[in-house]
């Protein structure tokens, strides 16, 4: 997977798993010009991946905690929903957050 922009250095911490006779990977993005994002991306093999990071659903709060960054996630599927946690501002220093993936189920 390549940079999708300029000012992206760093892609990483990638959680893949099987989905609708594919995989989908959620992503740490980093780059100089918005820190860190979550990005989503989509293959059938495993291979050739399509990045689609306006799809991956979460991105920074206009205030608060994650108001900076949103990184590396990992994805928590229990019976009845699937749970995105990840860190906010300052690689987690004041804890984690979670997010119902409503994709998934809807």
């Amino acid at each position: 997977m390549s940079p999708k922009w300029p000012v992206e250095f760093g892609v990483g911490k990638p959680w893949v798993r099987h989905k609708d006779g594919g995989l989908e990977m959620f992503y740490s993005i980093r780059s100089e010009e918005y820190g860190y994002r979550i990005g989503y991306a989509t293959s059938l093999d495993g291979l050739d991946w399509r990045r689609q990071d306006e799809c991956a659903g979460l991105d920074v709060s206009e205030t608060g905690w994650d108001s900076e960054m949103v990184a590396f996630p990992a994805l928590c599927t229990t019976p009845r929903h699937t749970y995105l946690f990840y860190n906010g501002n300052g690689i987690g220093k004041t804890g984690f957050g979670a997010a119902k993936l409503l994709a998934v189920e809807d």
